[in-house]
């Protein structure tokens, strides 16, 4: 998971915003929700758990994860209609 969240982590949020990253386990183990946590807001986001240590598998899944959270990102108090990571 750490290929897959955290490059995009660190690319959106900016220095010191982050105050929690939790990895939530869902009943399913084809899944797990990312809990973001930056002031007041908390973004949970779900990945897909890659099946082996698939580079373009990896690669493709990181890219959806920084997607969904640069969407989350702009819709938030704090970092409203920014489109950050480009």
């Amino acid at each position: 998971m750490e290929r897959i969240v955290r490059p995009a982590v660190d690319r959106i949020l900016r220095e010191g915003e982050l105050d929690g990253l939790d990895i939530i386990e869902r009943r399913s183990r084809n899944f797990i929700d990312v809990r973001i946590t930056v002031g007041d807001e908390v973004f949970t986001l779900p990945v897909t758990v890659p099946g082996a240590d698939d580079d373009e598998e990896i690669a493709e899944m990181a890219q959806d994860f920084l997607d969904m959270l640069q969407a989350e990102v702009a819709a938030s108090s704090f970092a409203w209609d920014e489109l950050r990571g480009e």
